[in-house]
């Protein structure tokens, strides 16, 4: 007889005595609720040992959904959404920052998904869990809970860090920490959530073992399987293997390197070429990293000691994210090793390290500055070095080499990622994935942390492994994928987007915003001056034109003048009515001028009618 719920209908229809006659040696899987409900009003009896109460039994009547809010499909902006019935746990709150070379992000600082399902559903949200530290994880922070008031639960580093950004924005006082340690089970009610220390380029990264009433998930996070940890932490193999060998319902594991063969080399990998680049500078070493990177910062400050030099923190970031460390005890130096720029500016370049943030380019960030000689007291001399510790974010290629030449222009020999090895992923490879899949033995595969492509070859990956191609689910953000206890599918589909923060104006850009700035980058504007009259509405004299980034004025007369002629004739076209209606005959001219630009150049520059009543 199988177990299956469908073959034990007697028992779903609560015909509780036939069952128990047709079935007397069926260990019978049984909801406790309704078990109580039989014996009290069938007054069956029970023989304890034939039943097996399921405690997550009624998954197969409800099921569990993840919904990614974000960070599915792309780098960044990491958030997915756990429910069950009606509670909701948040895994991650990232952010990202606009890519420097795509134009499409103009004036925006940082960019974090779109929280309006979280503001419907905010009587279900229940706690965020944040895996570590690093932006695209825990950057988003700020404009979560500004507005929905949550419990924060991560490891005592990536709290220091978050607790830096809420102070920022005066959201400290209000903000409720709770630090989470490995192997330390949380409730949350239907989630039991186990914490698992996982290797990265983070200290104290985590990994999730979520128990819910379908089924055991482990989320990874982000991670790699290094065998020699700057910390010495090494990844809990053992408790992976062990809720592998329990059962595990899914595993969403990390795909970001899903396309790269072979093992992710360990982060000592980095302190080795760096010693070397260390020991043959003669003058400065300027050297940028992740601010979050708090191994590499380990490295960097090691080896300043090793050669006898100070170091100097630039970027406001770089320089909080130390303190943070330092004083948490996850970064360990003599206490007279970072100096201020005024302390150094007499030091000789051979006894110097600047270390700075703006690793990928960033015009304002303290590495773009120093190649311009911007920064004061910091200046790029013949002979210095300038090292790029940290991996090119696509998009960001065109302003990384912009610095980059800034830095040969003066003299300075440059390292990046592209010609030696001074930066390792904190993502693991196809083997590292490999032996996630293979540790864990889930039923059903969903990978996370990447771009389509690379969700899509870590998913053939997970094939290559032995899970059959109908247990492997690939997801975009917004997908509802529904989990019960044998069954995985995607049954609904949520609004998600982007909100574009300006951090001059502290508030969030709205797209219409960020289009009008595209397209006056792009294509320009023009001002069309109309003196009307008071009363009638109709034009007087001639409309004058100013045109800004758009065309010449001076050697552009004869399209100018075709512009005047196409007003002229839309004002004697246009009812005398809508032309007593200021707004709606400048909205009229804008459409018009818009369509008329666009057939004779091509170009959509920005129409600003204004409108002189004479």
């Amino acid at each position: 007889m199988s177990n299956d719920w469908a073959d034990n209908w007697q028992l779903a229809t609560g015909n509780w005595q036939l069952a128990e006659k047709l079935l007397p040696n069926l260990r019978i899987r049984v909801n406790p609720c309704w078990l109580i409900r039989a014996i009290r009003d069938y007054r069956i009896r029970v023989n304890p040992r034939q039943i097996q109460c399921l405690l997550y039994f009624p998954a197969m009547t409800n099921s569990l959904e993840v919904i990614p809010i974000g960070g599915i499909g792309e780098f960044g902006m990491n958030c997915t959404a756990l429910r069950y019935e009606d509670q909701i746990i948040l895994i991650d709150a990232g952010a990202r920052f606009p890519g420097g070379g795509s134009g499409t992000d103009l004036g925006i600082d940082i960019i974090v998904p779109d929280i309006s399902f979280l503001r419907e559903h905010q009587e279900q949200l229940q706690a965020i869990l944040l895996t570590h530290g690093h932006e695209d994880h825990a950057g988003g922070i700020s404009y979560i809970i500004n507005e929905i008031p949550l419990p924060i639960y991560a490891t005592p580093l990536t709290l220091g860090l978050v607790t830096a950004r809420l102070k920022e924005r005066g959201l400290y006082q209000t903000a409720e920490l709770r630090p989470l340690e490995a192997r330390k089970p949380l409730k949350l009610g239907p989630f039991e959530i186990e914490p698992l220390h996982i290797t990265h380029s983070f200290p104290d990264a985590l990994c999730f073992a979520i128990t819910t009433p379908v089924g055991r998930l482990i989320w990874t996070g982000d991670f790699k399987l290094d065998q020699t940890p700057i910390d010495g932490k090494l990844t809990d193999l053992t408790r992976l293997s062990h809720y592998g060998e329990e059962g595990v319902l899914a595993l969403f594991s990390d795909s970001t390197n899903s396309a790269v063969p072979g093992l992710a080399p360990s982060e000592f990998t980095v302190y080795e070429m760096l010693r070397t680049l260390f020991r043959k500078a003669e003058k400065k070493i300027i050297i940028s990293c992740f601010a979050s990177s708090i191994h590499r910062i380990q490295i960097i400050l090691d080896l300043a000691q090793e050669f006898d030099r100070k170091v100097v923190a630039l970027g406001r970031s770089m320089v909080s994210n130390i303190k943070v460390a330092a004083q948490l005890k996850y970064l360990h130096f003599p206490q007279d090793l970072l100096l201020s720029r005024n302390q150094a500016r007499n030091l000789p370049g051979n006894q110097l390290v600047i270390l700075a943030s703006g690793s990928q380019g960033e015009p304002m960030a303290a590495m773009s500055r120093i190649a311009v000689n911007e920064m004061k007291n910091v200046a790029v001399e013949q002979g210095d070095l300038a090292i790029l510790s940290a991996r090119m974010i696509p998009g960001n290629e065109r302003v990384i080499s912009s610095m980059t030449n800034h830095f040969y222009r003066r003299g300075a020999h440059v390292f990046d990622s592209r010609r030696s090895s001074v930066h390792v992923s904190g993502h693991g490879l196809r083997d590292d994935l490999k032996l996630m899949i293979n540790l864990t033995r889930p039923q059903f595969f969903i990978p996370i942390h990447g771009e389509y492509r690379q969700l899509k070859i870590h998913a053939s990956l997970a094939h290559d492994q032995g899970i059959p191609l109908e247990r492997i689910h690939l997801i975009e953000n917004g997908d509802v994928l529904q989990l019960s206890h044998n069954s995985v599918r995607i049954s609904d589909k949520i609004n998600v987007g982007r909100r574009f923060i300006d951090e001059g104006i502290l508030k969030e850009v709205h797209e219409v915003v960020l289009r009008d700035r595209r397209y006056l980058s792009e294509d320009g504007f023009v001002v069309v001056i109309l003196r009307v009259d008071r009363s009638s509405g109709e034009l007087i004299g001639v409309p004058e034109l100013i045109s800004r980034g758009f065309v010449l004025m001076d050697t552009s007369e004869e399209l100018m003048e075709l512009t005047r002629s196409e007003i002229i004739k839309l004002a004697e076209e246009t009812p005398m009515e809508e032309k007593q209606d200021e707004e709606i005959f400048k909205e009229i001219v804008r459409k018009n001028l818009k369509r008329f630009f666009r057939k004779k150049t091509g170009k959509r520059p920005m129409i600003l009618p204004v409108t002189i009543e004479i």
